[in-house]
């Protein structure tokens, strides 16, 4: 079974708390990371080769930014590894979405407790209350909870729990789904103003905990390493468990390298404690630990498999995204993508996308 795999992410990596104005994300609103499993590197290199020459490329390394008219060489490298059944794992990431899903596990519908948080029923609960806010939410009331991590203190919090109350209750007398999240909103602010009166000055301000830069600098919301722990968990399905011979071998991160060690040592610290947590396509309870390691890309052709499929997909999802109908090429190199994912195993394609999205994607796969 496949023990070795190169991991690439396109999408403009870094925290969200910084999405520029209007949160326009630099013009990159989708994060992609991918994480291809490859037996034989030689192989994989002979086959780029073959590539190069079909598809008029220059130079030794494949990039995905020097291949945005070229999708076919994504649709290429897809069928090769389906050809050899090599496992593909990818995590699609809308932003805004990931912003929102973050306002609702933190602000809105803080945690309770492990078994109540893990609950499926709740888990899809708080999904459609992030879908909600993704749909609907305006942006004041979104950079308002920004805003209270880049800035973090009492007045901020209550401040960014102001818009949300304030937006939510001006659309409760017609909007049932209004009207069901103002409650937990009440709810959390009275817990929190109660906090804030606290003489020994221990005040929860519903922010996620950030991961710190080699300076000490906070990152509050990385979908990097979100998507990493849970490829890692879905790996870790793909193998039942037998993780002790995997090596992950990732694009080189100067900035970010040690938070994504640190988020895997966490992961597999809290399964060895027993707190891991039952996702659908992902197993958490990592009873094995894998190494990881990070590579230039230069320097590996697995790495330069996934750069080229992280930056296809990513341009394709965003090019949906914005309404716009991809031309005919794109669609069918898209199509290679259709029979990796399997649930069961955990391989393929996973969003974290609304759901409406998610649909309009899988009819390119019809």
């Amino acid at each position: 079974m496949t023990n070795i795999f190169f991991l690439d992410e396109s999408g403009n990596t870094g925290d969200l708390v910084k999405a520029g104005a209007n949160l326009g994300f630099g013009d990159q609103s989708i994060f992609v990371l991918v994480a291809v499993g490859i037996d034989n590197e030689a192989a994989l290199a002979a086959e780029f080769s073959r590539l190069r020459t079909i598809h008029r490329i220059h130079g030794s390394e494949l990039k995905s930014k020097r291949l945005v008219g070229k999708p076919g060489v994504a649709a290429d490298i897809a069928k090769y590894l389906q050809h050899r059944r090599l496992p593909v794992f990818v995590e699609v990431v809308d932003k805004r979405f990931f912003i929102c899903a973050t306002m609702v596990n933190h602000f809105v519908i803080p945690p309770v407790s492990q078994e109540f948080d893990g609950r499926r029923d709740v888990m899809e609960m708080k999904n459609h209350v992030a879908e909600y806010l993704h749909a609907l939410a305006p942006l004041p009331v979104l950079q308002s909870y920004i805003n209270a991590c880049s800035a973090p203190s009492i007045s901020a919090t209550r401040t960014a729990f102001v818009e949300m109350a304030g937006w939510l209750d001006g659309r409760a007398a017609t909007d049932g789904n209004a009207e069901f999240i103002l409650k937990f909103v009440r709810d959390t602010i009275d817990e929190f103003e109660q906090g804030a009166r606290s003489p020994d000055g221990e005040v929860n301000l519903y922010l996620p905990d950030p991961d710190l830069s080699k300076a000490s600098n906070p990152f509050w919301m990385l979908p990097n390493l979100s998507s990493l722990t849970n490829i890692y968990g879905r790996i870790n399905l793909f193998r039942q468990r037998k993780m002790a011979d995997v090596t992950l071998v990732h694009d080189e991160q100067l900035q970010f390298g040690h938070i994504l060690q640190s988020g895997k040592k966490t992961m597999e610290e809290l399964a060895q404690a027993g707190k891991d947590w039952s996702i659908r396509n992902a197993d958490y309870r990592v009873l094995e630990r894998a190494e990881m390691r990070f590579l230039r890309s230069e320097e590996s052709v697995g790495i330069q498999a996934a750069d080229v499929l992280a930056g296809f997909i990513m341009r394709f999802v965003q090019q949906v995204q914005g309404s716009e109908m991809p031309a005919r090429e794109f669609t069918e190199a898209y199509r290679a993508f259709a029979d990796f994912t399997n649930p069961g195993r955990g391989t393929g394609i996973n969003y974290v996308l609304p759901t409406r999205m998610v649909n309009l994607l899988n009819l390119f796969w019809l």
